[in-house]
């Protein structure tokens, strides 16, 4: 009997070691915030990134009569060099699309837009990550639907890829 005490700690330990497994093998492998659908877009005025001009991402959502697209994007990410043809595709469709630079210095974003294409209407920057942090970023790229009346409809995190361009479209034209 006094031997089965001393292995109580150890078999204990292995049990506690075995739930921690189980459940570290068993979550959620992406967290995607969405808190901000169904909301209106923040009031944060940014800079446009080709002459430096203030812009209130809402009145150009408003000027727009049909939905929007608003993409978080940076020079320095790879994903959304990947993600940049299905942005001209869309931009081809008719999709109205808005650059959001995100921690990037206004150079290293048009640098990279003449390198890549410019899928954008407009690009604003947002190098302290005011407007990010607004919509509830957790990286880039991400993109959100919105309808002219500023209210987010849809969150895409991560890139907009081949295997996904046709339900990204066909929900921006549904909206329509």
């Amino acid at each position: 009997m006094k031997r089965l005490i001393y292995f109580a700690p150890l078999v204990l330990f292995v049990g506690l070691l075995a739930v921690l497994a189980y459940y570290n093998f068993h979550k959620k492998t992406q967290y995607e915030p969405r808190e901000m659908v169904g909301k209106s877009v923040p009031e944060v005025v940014l800079n446009d990134v080709q002459d430096g001009t203030p812009a209130s991402l809402k009145a150009l959502v408003a000027a727009s009569d049909k939905p929007v697209m608003v993409n978080f994007f940076a020079s320095w990410c790879a994903p959304c060099i990947s993600e940049n043809p299905q942005l001209m595709g869309l931009k081809a469709k008719g999709v109205t699309i808005i650059g959001i630079a995100w921690k990037d210095e206004p150079q290293n974003t048009l640098k990279f837009l003449a390198q890549h294409d410019n899928p954008f209407v407009k690009t604003l920057s947002d190098p302290e990550g005011k407007m990010a942090l607004a919509f509830g970023n957790t990286g880039v790229p991400e993109t959100y639907i919105v309808m002219p009346d500023g209210t987010i409809t849809d969150k895409i995190s991560g890139p907009i890829v081949p295997d996904t361009f046709d339900a990204v479209y066909a929900e921006v034209s549904a909206k329509r």
